[in-house]
């Protein structure tokens, strides 16, 4: 059996860096806010995070981190050519 201390420094590592444990808390969506959204995108499916944003008076950052915590992304509209048949 091998010591901690004797690994890290076999492999040149300090011990602190084995002993790090994040701290960043998982991301918390205000009910209030994500209810009126999902309400206005199902009156409404095609529009996105900038128009939600727009009409509901919110910070669009906010609106988009709603609508990515929440799978409720609209598809982004192909660009270019169609293809010929």
């Amino acid at each position: 059996m091998v010591s901690l201390s004797q690994l890290c420094r076999w492999f040149d590592l300090p011990r602190r860096t084995q002993y790090y444990r994040p701290t960043k808390a998982a991301p918390v969506v205000q009910p209030a806010l994500a209810e009126s959204i999902k309400a206005m995108i199902e009156a409404e499916p095609s529009f996105g995070y900038l128009t939600v944003a727009g009409l509901l008076g919110l910070n669009k950052n906010t609106v988009q981190r709603i609508f990515q915590l929440k799978g409720w992304q609209v598809r982004k509209r192909a660009i270019g050519q169609r293809p010929r048949i």
